[in-house]
């Protein structure tokens, strides 16, 4: 499976009938690009006001190669970690770099929730960035069991 970032602009109702535009961001897992378009308008669908249209405004292929569900997290970080290995047919070191998405509550959150899942690899790791990213939501193609 693979990641696509989607972006979705639509109208919602904001209360006693005034409209206002609204633009979220998405990550889905899915076969393709059209699985990942189809996934996320029936996500967005039920916040649509009645008879306006969901624009999508792009889709993207995306690489993470871990996502870290929290359910007391409200938004999305993404990190950035080099790990450190050593190529023993040349005996040099070799750097391979890895994005990481996490759900916390905050930037500190975000980095020791990276921290603790990388101490339990067998090569050395440095976590070079924690950023907050305009993800609302990730849709798996299989419901995360430790999120319920």
């Amino acid at each position: 499976m693979e990641y696509y970032e989607c972006k979705v602009r639509y109208q919602r109702e904001i209360g006693e009938g005034k409209l206002q535009k609204q633009s979220d961001t998405y990550l889905i897992e899915a076969v393709s690009f059209g699985d990942a378009e189809e996934r996320v308008l029936i996500e967005v669908k039920p916040f649509v006001f009645m008879g306006q249209e969901i624009e999508m405004r792009s889709i993207r292929k995306v690489v993470y190669n871990e996502v870290l569900h929290n359910p007391q997290g409200h938004f999305w970080f993404k990190a950035k970690v080099v790990l450190t290995t050593v190529d023993e047919s040349e005996g040099k070191e070799k750097k391979i770099k890895t994005n990481i998405l996490v759900q916390e509550t905050d930037l500190e959150a975000a980095y020791k929730a990276v921290n603790k899942l990388m101490k339990s690899s067998i090569t050395d790791y440095e976590i070079t960035n924690v950023q907050i990213t305009g993800i609302v939501d990730v849709i798996s193609l299989v419901k995360n069991v430790e999120a319920e």
